[in-house]
């Protein structure tokens, strides 16, 4: 069993500073903060709600946008900051192809990724991953919650490696919004 903790990044300012770029807008205050607690309470020996047993994070894979950068250094640190992370320009505005192409990338090694991005794909992505045919109490689920800022949620995939990540192939565990 593997697990993929699907974030979405916190509160970002609605503007770059000095006329930058989208990719250039930094987190703000509650951004901050809601990445820190969330970091804080994956932290803890009090798991979120149905998470008892889910392996914490050993890996996160993020876009390299100023926000999702900032939203996993801040997760990380809060953990303990034992947590390799890989940024890629391609996350920014990809589709579900190109995140199913990195988390298949994964070593083997790795149980649980911590997968930080920007919506639409960061929903998109787990919504897919657990939309079944046979049972779609998963995508409803999703959906009503919604995935605002810091939105999380954490998907077990039921594969013997990290290549075999596909559509539908997953089940969710639990979904999560700040307050943490």
């Amino acid at each position: 069993m593997r697990h993929l903790w699907i974030l979405r990044h916190a509160k970002a300012a609605s503007d770059a500073p000095w006329g930058g770029s989208d990719r250039e807008r930094p987190l703000t205050a509650r951004g901050r903060r809601d990445a820190t607690a969330l970091g804080v309470r994956l932290a803890s020996d009090v798991p979120l709600p149905g998470l008892d047993g889910v392996r914490k994070p050993d890996l996160a894979i993020c876009s390299a946008a100023v926000r999702t950068r900032q939203t996993a250094d801040r997760v990380i640190e809060a953990m303990g900051g034992r947590i390799p992370l890989d940024s890629y320009g391609s996350l920014y505005d990809a589709d579900l192809d190109v995140v199913l192409r990195y988390l298949r990338e994964i070593d083997e090694g790795v149980k649980s990724a911590l997968l930080v991005g920007h919506n639409p794909t960061i929903f998109a992505t787990a919504i897919d991953l657990v939309d079944r045919d046979d049972d779609d109490r998963d995508r409803a689920t999703l959906e009503a919650h919604g995935f605002p800022t810091c939105a999380l949620a954490v998907v077990a995939l039921a594969l013997g490696a990290w290549e075999d990540v596909a559509r539908g192939r997953g089940r969710l565990v639990g979904v999560f919004r700040p307050p943490y």
